[in-house]
């Protein structure tokens, strides 16, 4: 695969793409952009559609970016088509572990770094550092399979969880 450097005004938006980006997700992508720089190439088809990166290009645009990488796939028609919903929709079937996200969010928390450059706004920040907390149990709870846990608690839902040590 080659990357090539490509003005926007080149690039012509897929007309069937079925995701939408709100503003404030494109305001995100602006900052991210601005501090980390272009990290993902926009992926195009062979009959010159873009497929993935519509984001990516308003962001682009909105940030006076005038070119950007750009990967050309050996996909179109009916192929490239199905790849443009595939490669929106497999990120859905991801989550996150929380605990982990809270623990690496508070080891960033130093003040050198402004947190909304990962993407969470503060409010969401703020929500998951107070949302899971260890409850009280036992030295030596353990898993059916003899692995030390620690359950934690939604103070909102009650949802509870387990993580394995």
């Amino acid at each position: 695969m080659e990357i090539k450097t490509v003005k926007i005004s080149e690039l012509r938006p897929h007309p069937k793409n079925p995701r939408v980006h709100p503003d404030s997700a494109i305001d995100k992508l602006v900052r991210s952009i601005k501090e980390y720089g272009w990290t993902n190439p926009v992926l195009v088809s062979a009959d010159g559609y873009v497929l993935s990166g519509h984001a990516r290009l308003k962001a682009a645009e909105k940030a006076g970016i005038k070119e950007v990488p750009v990967i050309y796939l050996p996909l179109e028609g009916a192929k490239a088509e199905a790849y443009l919903i595939a490669d929106n929709r497999l990120q859905d079937e991801t989550d996150w572990d929380l605990t982990k996200l809270k623990d690496l969010l508070q080891e960033l928390d130093t003040g050198e770094l402004d947190l909304e450059l990962t993407g969470f706004d503060m409010d969401e920040i703020e929500d998951l550092m107070t949302q899971f907390h260890p409850l009280d149990l036992d030295d030596g709870q353990m898993d059916e399979d003899g692995k030390q846990c620690e359950t934690y608690r939604c103070p909102k839902c009650g949802f509870e969880f387990e993580v394995q040590q």
